[in-house]
């Protein structure tokens, strides 16, 4: 196995090692592009929850070249797959009563468990989907995204009509607003950045605010003074969390989700006036095979953000420089690795 591995911060290294294939029910495969994202940079810049050394990349798409032990009738070689980012840990106590969807203790790819800015992995068959042929690896390196997304709408028990509040424009937060739309809900997107509320409008979202001192009003005027009753805060934004609890109307739902745990503050006290009910959402665990049918029924359109790229001999030195930048938004923090 070749790739490439963070020692500590602002430490990147080329790292080769062995690995053999002699665990029951496991592939190998080949990972023909990896997504590094803004956790991964987050990682790099450093991360007190993360132990060093690890391989980062939470995302990879690839293709089986060997087999051990069973596998599904698809899963032969040469398949294009998607090894899930997430995995549950299967010794904490939730695991042991085959409660894996709330497992305490989930392995993550790039954070608590190597990554995918490697040439080779060795993964577990019941951890490994089967890509569609109408969708394309650029796409499949954001199936973990609708995954979170899909388990956001599915937590918030979202009804046909009903207005939801999304502050954040990233990657996430736009994604979110499409599958709303899908959903058939009424995403309202909030964002300070010009750039973020262009591509939501470029993805189709039709009410897209800035977030300025008209902020409420302007969302009181969509909703008919009602506020929302259904709020997401995406973590990964760079907005006051006051303005999700501002914009939601009393008894409201409001969650707080993204791939990453920032030490954002919440105001409790106007938390416990309203008597907001809260959600987490920080994975997709268990969602990933109906984030694929999403996206090959086109529920999302991933082709809007034009993610940038690097061929894998030129990807440690373009995240290095890219980790240097200040830039934000939708675009910001993210790099396909391409290693075909």
């Amino acid at each position: 196995m070749n790739g490439i591995q963070i020692n500590a911060k602002h430490q990147l290294e080329e790292v080769t090692s062995t690995e053999a294939l002699d665990a029951e029910n496991y592939v190998k495969i080949k990972i023909t592009r990896s997504l590094f994202t803004s956790e991964d940079f987050t990682t790099l810049s450093g991360d007190n929850t993360v132990k060093y050394p690890v391989i980062p990349s939470r995302v990879g798409v690839g293709k089986v070249v060997e087999v051990n032990g069973s596998a599904p009738f698809d899963m032969e070689r040469g398949t294009r797959v998607f090894p899930h980012p997430v995995t549950a840990c299967g010794k904490c106590y939730e695991c042991l009563k085959s409660d894996e969807e709330h497992c305490s203790a989930f392995q993550v790819a790039g954070k608590n468990a190597d990554g995918f800015l490697r040439d080779f992995v060795l993964y577990p068959t019941d951890c490994v989907s089967v890509l569609p042929p109408t969708v394309k690896d650029n796409q499949a390196l954001l199936i973990d995204h609708i995954a979170l997304c899909d388990k956001i709408v599915d937590k918030l028990n979202l009804q046909k009509g009903e207005h939801v509040i999304i502050v954040g424009g990233d990657v996430l937060g736009i994604i979110l607003a499409q599958l709303i739309v899908y959903y058939q809900g009424i995403p309202i997107l909030i964002d300070n950045s010009d750039n973020n509320i262009i591509l939501a409008k470029n993805a189709g979202i039709y009410y897209t605010l800035f977030a300025d001192n008209k902020i409420e009003k302007n969302v009181a005027d969509l909703t008919g003074a009602r506020l929302a009753k259904k709020v997401v805060y995406m973590t990964g934004s760079n907005l006051n969390t006051d303005i999700a609890l501002k914009l939601a109307g009393h008894n409201a739902t409001v969650c707080f989700a993204g791939f990453g745990a920032p030490a954002i503050r919440v105001n409790f006290n106007s938390a416990i006036i309203k008597q907001l009910n809260f959600i987490c959402v920080n994975n997709g665990f268990g969602s990933i095979d109906s984030a694929i049918n999403l996206l090959a029924n086109k529920a999302v359109d991933t082709d809007v953000f034009n993610l940038p790229t690097v061929q894998g001999a030129q990807a440690k030195d373009k995240i290095l420089e890219m980790a240097q930048q200040s830039t934000v938004g939708a675009y910001s923090k993210n790099l396909i690795v391409i290693d075909e």
